[in-house]
This record gives C-alpha cells, sequence and structure tokens, in this order.
C-alpha cells in the first residue's frame, strides 16, 4: 500500500479515486481459505479430543439449569466487545492526531482484524486486516501502521498488569504448588521482558548499546550468531525508531490519547473476561470471579502467541484443562464451546464478510473483478 498524503479513498466523505496498495499486502485467497479450513480443523479436532476427555451433560441437564440473567448480559458484552475494539483506534483517527475515521469503520477493522488473526498464526496476524480497512476508510497506510505500534504498546501495559494480577489471584490450592510455581515462575519472566521491551522503547540508544555490547563481548564467537549482528541492531533499531517516531507524534498532537488507549486495552481484556465469567454463570454454576479473572489472565499468555491459526487447538485445550480447576467435567466442553464462538468465531465471521465484500468491491472498482 502507498503513502499518500494527499490521495482520497472511498469512506467517511472522500472521492471514489483507489491507488495501488503497495506498503502492507494481504495474504491471497488461497492462503486464507488455506488457514481457515485449519483453523476449523484444529478447533473440531481438540473439541473432540475434549468430548472423549471430558463427557459434556446432556442437553435436557444444560437447560434446566441455565440461568437466564446472566444470559441476556451476553448479547451486551459481546457489542461491548466490538466496540471498545474500535474505541482503541478511533482515540487516534479522530482527525486531529490522524486521519478521521469514524468509530464504525474502526470497529469494521477490528473485525477484519479478528477475522485474519483466526486465519494467520499469532493473535497479532490480523495487523493487516485492520490497515487494509483503514486504508480503504481514508488513513493512510503509514497511519494504520502508527496507530497498531501504539495499541501494541498499550497491550505490553496489559500483558504487564495481567501479569501481576495472575500472580496474586491464583491461590496454592488451585493447582498442585509445582504448577502454581511455575506458572508464577512463568509470568515473572513475562514481567521481565515486557519491562524490557518498554525500556527498550523508552531508551532505545542505551537498548541499541547493551545489544552490541552482548554480541561483541558473548555471542561474536559464534560464526552464525556474529553473521547476524548487523541485521538484528538494524532490524532493532528499526523498530524502536519508528515506536518514538509514533509516541512523538501522539504525544505532539494529543497528549491524552496514550493514556486513553492503556485505559480502552485494559477494559477491552477485562470485557473479555466477563463474558466468560457471565458464559459460566449462565450455565448454572457459581465461580469466586477473582480465581476465575486469574485463570482467564493465565489462559491468554497460552494462547496470545500460540503458533496456529486463532490459537486453535491451543485455546480449546487450555480452556478445558485451566477452568477443570472450577467447573464440573459436564460443563467445560460446552462452556469452551460458548466462550470461543462469543470471543473469537462471531468477530471472525463477521469479519470474513467485511473483509472479502470490501476486497472484491475494489476489483469491482478496478474493473478487475
Amino acid at each position: 500500500m502507498a503513502d499518500r498524503s494527499s490521495e482520497a479513498v472511498p469512506g467517511d466523505g472522500a472521492s471514489n479515486t483507489v491507488p495501488e496498495p503497495t506498503g502492507v499486502r494481504l495474504p491471497s485467497t488461497k492462503a486464507l481459505a488455506r488457514g481457515i479450513q485449519l483453523f476449523v480443523l484444529i478447533s473440531v479436532a481438540a473439541i473432540v479430543i475434549g468430548f472423549w476427555w471430558k463427557a459434556p451433560a446432556s442437553a435436557r441437564a444444560l437447560l434446566r439449569h441455565l440461568d437466564w440473567r446472566f444470559i441476556a448480559l451476553i448479547p451486551p458484552l459481546v457489542l461491548a466487545d466490538y466496540v471498545l475494539g474500535g474505541l482503541r483506534y478511533r482515540v487516534l483517527f479522530n482527525g486531529r492526531i490522524l486521519t478521521r475515521v469514524s468509530l464504525w469503520n474502526n470497529i469494521r477493522a477490528n473485525w477484519a482484524n479478528i477475522f485474519l488473526g483466526a486465519a494467520t498464526p499469532f493473535q497479532t496476524g490480523g495487523g493487516p486486516a485492520q490497515i487494509y480497512i483503514l486504508w480503504r476508510c481514508g488513513a493512510r497506510v503509514s497511519e494504520g501502521m502508527l496507530a497498531s505500534l501504539i495499541n501494541f504498546g498499550g497491550t505490553l501495559v496489559f500483558f504487564l498488569a495481567s501479569s501481576i494480577a495472575a500472580m496474586v489471584l491464583l491461590p496454592r490450592g488451585l493447582f498442585s504448588a509445582g504448577v502454581i510455581d511455575a506458572i508464577r515462575y512463568g509470568f515473572g519472566v513475562l514481567v521481565i521482558v515486557i519491562l524490557l521491551v518498554l525500556a527498550a522503547m523508552a531508551f532505545p540508544h542505551a537498548t541499541l548499546a547493551a545489544v552490541r555490547g552482548v554480541y561483541d563481548r558473548l555471542l561474536m564467537r559464534s560464526h552464525r550468531l556474529a553473521r547476524s549482528r548487523d541485521h538484528v541492531i538494524a532490524a532493532l533499531e528499526d523498530g524502536i525508531v519508528h515506536f518514538r517516531e509514533a509516541l512523538r507524534h501522539t504525544l505532539r498532537r494529543g497528549r491524552g490519547a496514550l493514556a486513553a488507549i492503556v485505559l480502552l486495552t485494559l477494559a477491552l481484556f477485562f470485557n473479555k473476561y466477563t463474558i466468560g465469567y457471565v458464559i459460566v454463570r449462565a450455565l448454572g454454576h457459581p465461580v469466586p470471579y477473582d480465581v476465575f479473572l486469574g485463570l482467564q489472565c493465565v489462559q491468554l499468555g497460552l494462547i496470545y502467541f500460540a503458533p496456529t491459526p486463532g490459537a486453535s487447538g491451543v485455546a480449546e485445550m487450555s480452556s478445558i484443562w485451566l477452568m477443570a480447576t472450577v467447573l464440573p467435567k459436564e460443563l467445560l466442553v460446552v462452556y469452551t464451546l460458548l466462550w470461543r464462538f462469543f470471543t473469537t468465531v462471531l468477530g471472525a465471521i463477521i469479519g470474513g464478510c467485511i473483509l472479502l465484500f470490501d476486497m472484491r468491491k475494489l476489483a469491482r472498482e478496478r474493473g478487475t473483478g
């Protein structure tokens, strides 16, 4: 996609001239189809294993214990999830910091992100789809990348808070002492890594000097590592410089935006956790909210960097394993199906329709469809 300072694109009142995108490429339709097929196949396989591992309750038994008060809360919480996801970007795309893009179009971009994240490995794989929709609505590609970097910083702050919450909220009696210690040790390491990343963003020159020192004193003895020195340092420097530019741009035009993004990120994931809790209560089973929150923090840490499309398989199996500590076995598979549907699958379906429809529309506008 090309960066456009003077070119208009459709959306939010712009003209209908659409240049060829060159900066961020979406996967091919074939790659998208393969990713979705893998997502479905791995998810179904995990659910089948879950049925064998923890047999679910009968439909009659489930209906008898449903709590309709909590069922009624699920739709507004899911809607809030989508609105918060869009608001994180609307704070920046307000016409003052970045090009104005309406809240509705930011929500559409978030849906596209969810879809592509389900079709590619790692939760961050949906970024190009989000940038594409923002570009189609009048934003420059460079602005979409800048907004993604700023929101990534907000996500790091969330993971920092989430890691601390998991270490504090999980009681020792929930798992064996060894498992709890391993979880806390893992999140302790994650906290250190996040703090180092944030420090690198805040103090780029000191970070680059430290990396050069590590290479020159410790790693240069390995021929393979020595060859990667310049490439690693250049990539690190490029990433830090881009983040610093994004941060400086945001601070110059809207100082409150950074705080708003951090707060919206915390609210977004807190709402996702609450959706899971409400599903449990809707199934008629009381669960301590603080313990459930701690388990959700652990699970997100497991699935956020999972190397499967949409964390398929990892999400389902980790849900069954973790929630077995607070849910009866006959509810585990049902809970996991509902939780995955309302937090991932539904948004991916909507995002897929939006992205594929817009790509076909773009092809028609160019006379190639």
